[in-house]
């Protein structure tokens, strides 16, 4: 059995309504059994936090592919992640990952209404596409999830109360999408 990683925040790691699950993994599980699932994704986490620990909670594993999924919170103004250093920071988890290993995972969609001047959506915008840009420089897999949410007409409709964090509806159509680009 091939082995994945979930890699990231608090999306990754299934932040629901204050605790830790494993939503995630449970909709990727329910969609495959080709894969054992380990996932490492630590709530409040950005690219620069994962760089701190890729060797560690990554690498040591040997994985067969990993989904590379930060963003909501570097996009964030209040987190000091400017978007030059995004890509830096994408590039370099890219490269010790290994490009024949990662699915990278663009910004996913905040709520507006909550979020319009901590998380604006043309930083979201902004945020994905570098995250495209670097899926199509290293010719790896990418999922733009921000568009894939913003495709319902009310992408809150994947959101939490909070605004931020991913409802069931959220991890069934991100689980979706990787076992997509699993399949591939």
């Amino acid at each position: 059995m091939q082995k994945l990683i979930l890699f990231g925040d608090s999306i990754t790691a299934g932040y629901t309504e204050g605790e830790i699950t494993l939503k995630l993994n449970d909709a990727i599980g329910s969609r495959t059994l080709a894969y054992t699932i380990r996932n490492a994704g630590i709530p409040g986490d950005t690219t620069r936090d994962g760089l701190l620990r890729v060797e560690e909670h990554v690498v040591a594993y040997q994985p067969d592919k990993v989904t590379v999924f930060f963003g909501a919170n570097d996009v964030s103004l209040l987190s000091d992640v400017s978007l030059e250093l995004f890509k830096v920071n994408l590039k370099d988890l890219v490269t010790k990952i290994g490009t024949n290993r990662v699915i990278l995972i663009g910004t996913p969609y905040a709520c507006q209404t909550l979020y319009a001047t901590e998380r604006p959506l043309a930083c979201l915008k902004a945020y994905d596409e570098a995250a495209r840009k670097i899926a199509e420089a290293y010719q790896i897999s990418f999922i733009s999830l921000l568009e894939e949410m913003q495709k319902n007409s009310n992408p809150n409709h994947y959101l939490q109360a909070d605004g931020l964090h991913f409802s069931d509806e959220g991890y069934e159509l991100l689980g979706q999408l990787i076992v997509e680009k699993l399949r591939k």
